[in-house]
């Protein structure tokens, strides 16, 4: 079936799911503490207005099927090359 109501949909996902790496890896870069990690992936989901419950609710809605999430990936690796930043190292 389709995502759950109230949730994003892919291209709002991976847009706000970059932004997100966008917002943590500048944190890592300027050695933000965990609380300024956190207010800076807020302010990423709030200008891109989106709520935190919406994103989670698509997280786990595309973690529930590997091909999903891995063709989700797939784009958001492809975002992150045509917005020039490298992907993050896979944990």
């Amino acid at each position: 079936g389709g995502p759950p109501a109230g949730a994003l949909d892919e291209e709002q996902f991976v847009s706000a799911y970059c932004d997100l790496l966008e917002a943590s890896l500048r944190s890592r870069n300027a050695h933000a503490d965990s609380t300024t990690a956190a207010g800076n992936a807020s302010a990423a989901l709030n200008n891109a207005g989106i709520s935190r419950e919406a994103f989670e609710l698509t997280r786990q809605w595309y973690d529930q099927d590997v091909n999903r999430w891995k063709t989700f990936m797939d784009r958001v690796t492809a975002e992150l090359e045509r917005r020039e930043m490298k992907p993050p190292p896979r944990p």
